[in-house]
């Protein structure tokens, strides 16, 4: 097969099938379609998912406490449980076996991926989506032309999303609590 009907049956733009013509390679991950916006939103999220495992896990110590007079109430109070204090250990019950499992799934993911970016694509990761620093600021920091900035975010995100596109559901999942 040649390049050209290489390039035709891989039905890639113009530019692409010119790049084949001349010597490039077909690579199929630059076939896959990348939901840039996606893969942003999931690492401005990050930050907020460390902080609401924080917080979940800090109510967690306060279980052994409420359990203890949960049954307290229930029995001087000719039976009934007291309705809040049930309710607040159903509810940390939950953040147990729901919320905490799905936090740390979505941090470790997110994790995972950052391990594979250079030291410079996990400052420009930092600057712009985990400290939410504006594009104008970050290009400025990076000493990046506006070109090279969106050239680089393109090709992290692309980076990104390819390290955890099999998993990424995990990250789409709805919590019990709204991110």
């Amino acid at each position: 097969m040649t390049m050209e009907m290489e390039s035709e049956k891989c039905n890639w733009p113009k530019t692409m099938r010119k790049h084949v013509s001349k010597g490039g390679l077909c690579d199929v991950a630059d076939q896959v379609p990348i939901p840039f916006e996606k893969v942003e939103s999931w690492l401005k999220s990050y930050k907020d998912w460390k902080a609401r495992l924080k917080y979940v896990q800090s109510e967690l110590t306060h279980i052994p406490e409420l359990t203890r007079t949960l049954h307290m109430v229930a029995s001087h109070s000719r039976g009934r449980k007291q309705e809040t204090v049930l309710r607040t250990v159903i509810r940390r019950i939950q953040i147990t076996e729901n919320e905490i499992p799905l936090l740390l799934s979505r941090i470790s993911l997110i994790d995972y991926a950052l391990t594979f970016l250079t030291s410079e694509e996990g400052l420009f990761v930092r600057l712009r989506y985990i400290d939410n620093i504006a594009s104008s600021d970050a290009i400025s920091r990076l000493a990046l032309s506006r070109r090279a900035y969106f050239y680089h975010r393109k090709r992290i995100l692309r980076k990104i999303y390819m390290k955890i596109k099999d998993r990424a559901f995990l990250l789409d999942l709805e919590s019990s609590q709204a991110d």
